[in-house]
């Protein structure tokens, strides 16, 4: 026992004498790191290069969302038609495909409905800047149609009674139809001021100032590079996938309840969420009651880029733009071919719920605002809407 206790004096001394020697003073075992307790900060969007024929050199800043819209993220993908579709009244018009690098931007999750629409009529109103001639919203300087109303069309539900504007037949919530391209770059000029922007387009030219960081249409680039999802291997047909799917989406004969009654057929931004949907709920004049859905949200969260209604783009439609487009933020040629009836018009995307399921819906078809339906150039816009889009960065 005594040669034990001197073995651990023994053992004591040296391990006090080397702490001492070393300046060493033992401590707790180290703690785990710290566990966060709140959100980390958003990373800031690294933004490809611009090249010379592309938008001015722009600052990044952290996002913060806006309601109402969806981030996408800057990247590059393969502009155009993948699956070989040749559209008998515009052939050719999606190839060559080719690389296309966007900067990131917002853009709405949903079509700008009756509800907003109508909001933005009624403050225009106010200030004078519009007014309806014959049954329709116009400029009040040039006379350019913005939209149609009930004393118009008998398509639209967007009601005028001499003093203010009203959304009818319970549409609020449906995207808004029956409006020209210079009415929904009007909107988007509204919205910008309403939100401390300045408005990017000249309605008197037509024309986008993309120095401007404001409220605007998407540029056709922007759309698909949004329409598609984030998908890429393989490139779909569809926002969604490669088969149409009638629970996904509004299009013709597609058997949802709101294809009963008076035109316009389009169903409730955002009603395609893969729900039980009720009739209790929407008031639809169909018989069900009850509509089961799908999800027919895209890879990055936004409705209706496949069906429901067509949505204007910034760009003139020019047949051949894809040959010369610029590889950075396309904005789009700086005038646009000439229709049969001799005038240009702006692109639309997306499809919708009156006709060109098959053709209209697919994410790369490219469709100039003349042909609308059998009655082109005259037929009625009541499957024409759109949705907006801002700039994440400053300029």
């Amino acid at each position: 026992m005594k040669y034990h206790w001197v073995i651990l004096t023994f053992a004591i001394v040296l391990l006090v004498t080397a702490c001492s020697v070393n300046n060493v003073v033992p401590t707790s075992p180290p703690l785990p790191p710290p566990t966060w307790t709140s959100v980390p900060p958003a990373p800031t969007i690294q933004r490809p290069p611009t090249s010379p024929t592309s938008r001015p050199t722009e600052t990044t800043k952290s996002p913060t969302t806006p309601q109402g819209l969806m981030l996408i993220p800057a990247g590059e993908f393969q502009m155009g038609d993948h699956h070989n579709f040749v559209d008998p009244q515009h052939p050719s018009d999606e190839v060559p495909i080719h690389a296309v690098k966007l900067s990131a931007f917002y853009i709405g999750i949903n079509d700008v409905t009756n509800q907003q629409y109508v909001e933005f009529l009624n403050s225009a109103l106010t200030q004078n800047s519009i007014k309806v001639d014959k049954g329709f919203v116009v400029n009040a300087n040039s006379n350019q149609i913005y939209a149609d109303t009930n004393q118009s069309s008998p398509f639209s539900v967007i009601g005028w009674d001499s003093k203010k504007f009203s959304v009818l037949n319970n549409r609020g919530n449906h995207p808004a139809t029956g409006i020209r391209w210079a009415g929904a770059a009007a909107y988007t000029n509204w919205l910008s001021t309403q939100n401390g922007f300045p408005g990017c387009y000249n309605l008197a030219t037509e024309k986008c100032d993309f120095t401007k960081k404001g409220y605007r249409l998407p540029t056709e680039a922007e759309w698909e590079y949004a329409g598609r999802g984030g998908k890429y291997s393989p490139y779909l047909i569809f926002s969604w996938g490669d088969k149409l799917d009638f629970t996904k989406g509004n299009f013709p004969n597609s058997g949802d309840p709101f294809e009963v009654g008076d035109y316009p057929w389009t169903t409730p931004v955002g009603f395609y969420n893969g729900q039980l949907q009720r009739k209790a709920d929407f008031n639809w004049l169909g018989k069900q009651e009850t509509y089961q859905t799908s999800n027919g949200a895209n890879g990055f969260g936004l409705y209706d880029m496949t069906g429901n209604v067509w949505q204007w783009v910034s760009d003139w439609y020019a047949r051949d733009y894809y040959r010369v487009s610029p590889g950075t933020n396309p904005p789009g040629p700086d005038k646009g071919d000439p229709m049969p009836d001799g005038k240009s018009y702006h692109g639309m995307r997306g499809g919708n719920w009156y006709n060109g399921e098959d053709g209209h819906a697919r994410v790369a078809n490219r469709d100039p605002g003349y042909f609308r339906g059998p009655q082109d150039p005259n037929h009625p816009y009541y499957h024409v809407g759109f949705r907006v889009v801002l700039d994440a960065v400053t300029r």
